[in-house]
């Protein structure tokens, strides 16, 4: 079974330059922001004695769950926190964001991608790739064209941490991050995005809406007005699919809220395990419950990725979806091994490969389960970014108006 997937993911190695250069326009909305980030085996400040209160309870909280192997989101009250972070920890500011990650992965790719950035600070664009294409003028321009505010852009803190190396007396028995959040974010309501991507994707390429989960309850209803008109102009020029990336939410009524309000702009719907696991799909196979939840929200397409393994519930063509899937695991896994996004060239070392949920062909109802293996690295040199990078592979496949089939590509 394993040189099974070693063969389907070399040829889709094979095959990923020519998708990029077939590749519509991918419109990226609408979640940016500049991450800090650090290694939590090297933020020992936090539980260090003299510590200020709202440290030593950060500390005891991330080294609770790097304990549990739990990644996710949390919302911290902590006025000056930022500042105290920036000077006691080795904090990289990165480019952050879902819709980020995955223009920057498709501009690497050699696929067009436009990214929706109304904050354009000095310190934020310092973090954006200068080849990513954002609106102005009228006309996609590359970042590197374009000069930043004065303003400052508060960051986002991501503490990284490694399966079986220590945190403090912490053993973590699973990679994975932390995303910390000392304030409420807004979404990048990009004017001259919104009025540029229509012109672009036509019956050609992808759109993806993202970010809803930093909003917190506060700006969360006019995200969604927002957002939900965003998606509408796309759907009017003819867009193969809009994809909502649903995140981890403070509250799952914050999530419960989104998934309604935006029912039927999206035709796709993603997530990690962790996340579909919040809406408590019920006991037995994860498929008929991702089938369900389609159903329920009218979307074609949803998507569910763990750490060694994809899934997709779909109306859509199971082969064209296979390749998403292969496409996006791919990418992951070159992305974990070198801990930046990379064109891979060759499958990382050291990946093992489990058996995924069983699919099955399209069913009374309309639906076909397609699965694969994952790549998967148990000591990963990066865990950021790496469902963002899923997504953008299989954006790239699957906003595609014709697709290429490969070998290998004949079971589901």
């Amino acid at each position: 079974m394993e040189n099974l997937w070693r063969d389907r993911y070399e040829a889709m190695r094979a095959r990923l330059p020519a998708y990029a250069r077939s590749a519509g326009w991918t419109l990226c909305g609408m979640s940016v922001c500049v991450d800090g980030v650090i290694a939590l085996q090297d933020a020992d400040a936090l539980w260090r004695g003299g510590a200020p209160p709202e440290a030593q309870g950060l500390g005891a909280e991330l080294q609770r769950r790097a304990a549990a192997g739990i990644g996710g989101e949390i919302r911290v009250e902590w006025p000056g926190g930022g500042a105290w972070l920036d000077a006691a920890l080795p904090v990289q500011p990165m480019l952050g964001g879902t819709s980020a990650h995955a223009a920057r992965v498709l501009t690497l790719l050699g696929a067009p991608a436009l990214l929706s950035l109304a904050r354009r600070s000095a310190d934020q664009m310092a973090t954006v790739d200068p080849d990513i294409f954002l609106a102005a003028g009228g006309h996609p321009t590359r970042a590197g064209a374009i000069a930043g505010s004065p303003d400052a852009t508060p960051k986002v803190y991501v503490f990284e941490f490694t399966a079986g190396r220590s945190v403090g007396t912490i053993l973590p028995p699973r990679s994975s991050r932390i995303i910390v959040r000392l304030h409420d974010l807004s979404l990048e309501d990009d004017t001259e995005f919104a009025a540029l991507g229509p012109s672009l994707v036509q019956d050609n390429g992808a759109g993806i809406l993202s970010g809803f989960s930093a909003l917190g309850g506060r700006d969360l209803d006019e995200g969604v007005r927002s957002a939900r008109a965003l998606a509408q102009s796309w759907h009017a020029a003819g867009i193969r699919i809009v994809h909502l990336e649903l995140a981890g939410y403070e509250k799952q009524d914050y999530c419960l809220k989104v998934l309604s309000g935006l029912s039927g702009t999206y035709t796709s719907l993603g997530m990690s395990l962790s996340e579909f696991r919040a809406l408590k799909p019920g006991e037995g196979h994860p498929g008929e419950a991702m089938c369900r939840l389609g159903e329920q929200l009218g979307a074609d397409r949803v998507c569910v990725h763990a750490d060694d393994w994809a899934m997709s519930a779909t109306r859509g063509d199971a082969a064209q979806e296979r390749d998403a899937l292969l496409a996006g695991c791919l990418l992951a896994s070159a992305r974990a091994e070198n801990g930046a996004p990379v064109v891979p060239d060759s499958l990382p070392t050291g990946v093992r490969f489990s058996d995924p949920p069983p699919g099955h062909a399209r069913d009374a109802h309309g639906w076909s389960l397609v699965s694969c293996a994952s790549p998967y690295l148990e000591r990963p040199a990066t865990t950021l970014g790496l469902g963002d990078t899923f997504l953008a592979g299989c954006m790239l496949v699957l906003g595609q108006h014709s697709f290429f089939k490969g070998q290998n590509n004949d079971e589901a």
